[in-house]
């Protein structure tokens, strides 16, 4: 399988340089973090798959996918869709593989460009971004998914009973995200493909897309379980790395770890 993994990772990197819209390039980084799970356990492959793959304007098709990834992550949408990709970037940061360290992403907004009212003032303000390390940015982004499970917990008398049903992950569960992995660690096959192919046509709706969707094992993770017992083992295994990389993200950020960290 692993020529054609590579022509795949090919097709798809020219195919997300050429797309326009943003849909379309949700689903193309949908496939990207597929890959990642069936990389596991052994991540590494799947970097240097892309790092072999060329990207025009690009040191590889890595930098690029991750670049990509990260500043279109916030706009996935569909809740199997948010499961692939934000588990994938978990199981990345948590390899602690130095590659990750070499490359720098989109941060935050300093300069906003909306409210510009012509094409040609937009181009002499266009929007300015800080630039962070895409581990940094990666905890940034699995931070903001925190952020949003947050948000949805009463901030009653009842919070506390809630964080605690999150957190009481079963034994098959935990047992299932023990290696922050959301697959099985056999080789690639033809239904793990076909499940990625599939998510060209995920608002089709058909039911042989239904199905597939259905029998992917990530679609029986519960986010927040999974995040908590994300940050919990991470902090246990990569404690001085996860101090260094909290240090720069915004105070919402730090407070939604150290809310899961703390209890």
């Amino acid at each position: 399988m692993a020529q054609h993994i590579l022509d795949l990772a090919s097709a798809l990197v020219r195919r997300l340089q050429s797309a326009q819209i943003s849909s379309l390039r949700s689903s193309l980084l949908l496939i990207f973090a597929r890959l990642v799970h069936m990389s596991v356990p052994n991540v590494e492959q799947f970097i240097n798959l892309l790092r072999n793959v060329p990207a025009e304007g690009y040191e590889n098709a890595f930098v690029y996918v991750m670049s990509e990834w990260t500043k279109q992550q916030g706009e996935i949408q569909g809740s199997y869709q948010i499961k692939v990709t934000t588990t994938a970037l978990a199981v990345l940061l948590s390899s602690s593989l130095p590659e990750l360290e070499k490359i720098n992403v989109q941060g935050y907004l300093i300069q906003s460009a909306a409210g510009i009212s012509t094409r040609s003032k937009a181009k002499l303000a266009p929007d300015r971004w800080t630039v962070m390390p895409l581990p940094q940015k990666i905890l940034a982004l699995l931070s903001d998914a925190l952020i949003e499970i947050q948000e949805q917990v009463p901030g009653d008398d009842n919070e506390d009973s809630d964080w605690e049903e999150i957190e009481a992950v079963d034994s098959e569960k935990d047992e299932f995200l023990h290696s922050t992995s959301a697959t099985p660690s056999s080789r690639p096959g033809y239904d793990q493909l076909e499940v990625m192919a599939r998510a060209f046509d995920q608002d089709d709706g058909d039911e042989d897309s239904i199905s597939s969707i259905t029998a992917d094992p990530i679609n029986e993770i519960n986010l927040p379980n999974y995040l908590v017992d994300f940050f919990m083992k991470f902090s246990r295994s990569n404690g001085d790395l996860l101090h260094h990389l909290v240090q720069n993200l915004t105070h919402a950020q730090r407070s939604a770890i150290q809310a899961v960290l703390s209890r």
